[in-house]
């Protein structure tokens, strides 16, 4: 079977390695000069299983407000976008009822667990290296109450693999000693044993080159400008370059795949959510914190990346598309960096530190979208939101599955692309 698959992001990169291991005949499109250089190239790093629920919970209309008006918010809405977010939002909003959050975030989860174990067998099997560190992550919370919400909704997802442990200052400090200094501003914390982090844009560089190795036709610098579809099945992939025929094509195209959906008549709900990250050059003996960490309220991670960069990165902002560096988000994600490694403060105001934003493809209900389209031959692995990097290798042999006709090794149930455009018919 000949599959085209567009984008060579974390998402692309892995479903192109996954499909050349089983052997179909793969060609993998990307309009970058090379691999993970979009929404992959300085993300938060973190590949967090037992943390990937969707940004939706109860109680979001309520803080709405707060969102639109406060630019030091970890999220917050510009009210320049609002027009673009009505549909989308209404639906948002819809989907953070009680019931359909809680549904929605075992969707997710459950993929990301399945997904972990997929790309440790990924990494093993190809012995891939991208600055890995795949000894557990820690949650720090400012708040008791705010560590009882969390438990208590991790214990109601009754999901297996949900592993984690409680920790008190002491706790925190022991694991990550680097925290001393700021314990007494944490209430308690978490211990996620099975959470990672790693440098996704290396890993989308390393899968590109293993599946070219194993078959796989990898071309960089290539725009798909559009699909051309006939009577409700796919015909061509025209591209600034040539024109591609293919048995299937997949669009893991992120925040894109709007754009070349709706003149074949298919409205997907995806929206660009903006994301923040500050990449700081680590000199020779600093001293900053070795595991992963999320402050929990302040909705920021910080991860080293290697032994010469630390990662730190978060904030959400509905902007309507636009990914311009905002000094004062910047100037807010460094500020909260501060308060909890203040040693490092002068290198993360330093000159040298690399700023970066990027799209996150959200989805209302939160799951990605994976799977066939109403249009025959074209495909979607696609709407991972924030948890692109955590879910992309259960995502990718999901998909290798469904094209397989075998049964999925999960239940796909909330995470099937068909999902999206129920009630569309899809134009020529």
């Amino acid at each position: 079977m000949k599959v085209v698959i567009i984008g060579a992001g974390i998402v692309g990169a892995t479903t192109a390695l996954v499909l050349a291991e089983r052997g179909f005949d793969v060609t993998l499109l990307d309009a970058e000069c090379e691999a993970g250089m979009g929404t992959s190239y300085a993300n938060g790093s973190s590949i967090t299983p037992i943390h990937a629920e969707p940004w939706n919970p109860p109680g979001t209309l309520r803080r709405l407000p707060g969102a639109l008006f406060n630019v030091r918010s970890p999220s917050r809405i510009k009210p320049s976008a609002l027009p673009g977010l009505v549909g989308w939002g209404r639906e948002f909003i819809r989907q953070s009822r009680p019931d359909r959050y809680l549904q929605n975030a075992r969707h997710c989860i459950r993929l990301a667990i399945y997904a972990k174990r997929c790309l440790v067998a990924l990494r093993d099997r190809h012995e891939l290296e991208y600055e890995q560190w795949t000894q557990g992550s820690m949650e720090l919370y400012r708040s008791r109450q705010a560590l009882e919400a969390t438990v208590e909704f991790r214990r109601r997802l009754d999901l297996p693999g949900v592993d984690f442990q409680v920790l008190d200052r002491d706790d925190i400090v022991a694991r990550e000693p680097t925290l001393a200094p700021v314990a007494e501003d944490f209430a308690s914390g978490t211990w996620m044993p099975s959470h990672e982090s790693g440098d996704a844009r290396v890993f989308s560089a390393e899968a590109a080159r293993v599946a070219k190795a194993l078959g796989a036709d990898v071309r960089y610098s290539v725009l798909v400008r559009s699909i051309r579809s006939e009577k409700g099945a796919l015909q061509t992939v025209s591209t600034d370059r040539q024109t591609f025929q293919a048995d299937r094509i997949i669009l893991c195209t992120g925040t894109r795949t709007r754009e070349l959906l709706c003149p074949i008549g298919l409205r997907v709900p995806i929206y660009p959510v903006q994301g923040y990250s500050l990449t700081v050059t680590l000199p020779r003996g600093a001293v900053a914190p070795e595991i992963p960490l999320l402050d929990a309220e302040r909705r920021f991670v910080i991860a080293r990346l290697g032994p010469e960069r630390l990662r730190i990165a978060g904030l959400a902002d509905f902007s309507g598309g636009k990914n311009r560096l905002d000094p004062r988000r910047l100037d807010g994600l460094r500020t909260s960096a501060e308060a909890l490694v203040p040693k490092l403060a002068h290198l993360i105001r330093g000159e040298s530190v690399e700023c970066w934003s990027g799209l996150r493809p959200m989805t209302p209900d939160g799951p990605p979208l994976i799977g066939p389209t109403p249009i025959d031959g074209v495909w979607l692995n696609t709407g991972h939101g924030a948890m692109g990097w955590t879910q992309a290798a259960g995502s990718a042999m999901l998909l290798a599955d469904l094209l397989m006709e075998r049964q999925p090794a999960i239940d796909l149930r909330g995470l099937d692309a068909q999902r999206a455009f129920r009630g569309q018919r899809p134009g020529t």
